[in-house]
């Protein structure tokens, strides 16, 4: 019989009392996790967004998410086979680094796969995103109802040629926003947004997986990721 790996002790930072708390009662919500549920997927986050992720909590009601914190879900796990609260648990430890969390669930498998490999939102892109195709902005006149007389002055200031003929705004020539590769700069996040480009997409990554039996598993479609 393996030596049961419940009720040990697990050692949290020094920190406030009220942190302590906290960070003790993240620590048991995991631990109870594990065995509850039979499925622990690991996943990276692609253009991060604190609301398209509780999408995606919402959309998976019966299963439960842990996202940040990784010292602390390293700490609920373990960190060696020594200390792990299950077995195999601190291989999923070792990937818990960037923008990564934890998905505990009772679906099955090819669900859950199918769902995350198909699921993409698109989105605005940040600065310091790279632009993933160019974007040129046409001669000519401005939609009135989108772009109003009295926006020329805030286009003219992110440095779009822009002019007013008779209360309409006109681009006196074809203006390139961006360039495919181009780090973007936050102005240029501002013009995208201002004309509707979304070059960003928001999507989720499996890992790896672990099973209550104590399996774990990296997943073969995973593509290589830069840390």
């Amino acid at each position: 019989m393996p030596k049961s790996k419940r009720n040990k002790v697990v050692s949290l930072s020094k920190t406030t009392k009220k942190g302590f708390e906290l960070k003790k009662d993240l620590v048991s919500q995991i631990q109870a996790c594990c065995d509850e549920f039979a499925s622990l997927y690991i996943f990276s986050v692609e253009d991060m967004r604190n609301q398209k992720l509780k999408d995606v909590r919402q959309h998976w009601r019966t299963s439960r998410f842990f996202f940040g914190k990784n010292k602390v879900m390293t700490i609920a796990l373990g960190r060696t086979k020594e200390d792990e609260y299950k077995e195999n648990l601190h291989k999923v430890s070792e990937q818990l680094s960037g923008n990564v969390g934890l998905m505990f669930t009772n679906e099955q498998d090819h669900k859950v796969k199918e769902w995350f490999s198909s699921f993409t939102e698109p989105d605005y892109a940040r600065s310091g995103n790279k632009a993933t195709k160019t974007i040129t902005l046409p001669a000519g006149p401005l939609d009135e109802n989108s772009y109003p007389h009295n926006m020329e002055p805030a286009l003219r200031s992110l440095s779009l040629p822009t002019e007013l003929k008779k209360g309409i705004i006109h681009l006196t020539t074809d203006y390139t926003v961006c360039k495919k590769d181009e780090v973007l700069s936050p102005e240029q996040c501002r013009v995208l947004k201002l004309f509707f480009e979304q070059l960003a997409s928001f999507h989720l990554v499996l890992k790896s997986l672990w099973t209550s039996d104590g399996k774990f598993t990296v997943l073969e479609d995973v593509e290589d990721e830069d840390e």
